[in-house]
Formats: structure tokens, sequence, C-alpha cells
């Protein structure tokens, strides 16, 4: 899999893995990840929409 960043993702990226924080990028990726894979299996609240009057 190829994945294309924004520059400012990959700045920030780039700066955890120099400030030590993964030992590389994928690293990094993966960690995103899993932070989004948590937040998609939280459940979300009733949006109550307005009726259509």
């Amino acid at each position: 899999m190829n994945v294309s960043l924004t520059p400012k993702i990959h700045a920030f990226v780039r700066d955890r893995v120099t400030s030590g924080r993964f030992q590389n990028a994928s690293e990094a990726v993966r960690a995103a990840f899993r932070l989004l894979e948590e937040d998609e299996r939280r459940p979300r609240p009733e949006v109550e929409r307005p009726s259509g009057g």
C-alpha cells in the first residue's frame, strides 16, 4: 500500500519520529490508525433532525 500525506501531516509524522516518540513513520501511522479505529467503534449519540414541515 502506498499512501500520500499532505506536507503538514508529513512534517507532523517526521517530527514525532525525530523526537523519538516513534522509531519510524510506519509506526506513527499505525498508531494513528489504531486511534481512528477506536474512535470509529465508539457509539455516537443520535442526532435529532429537524422535521421537514
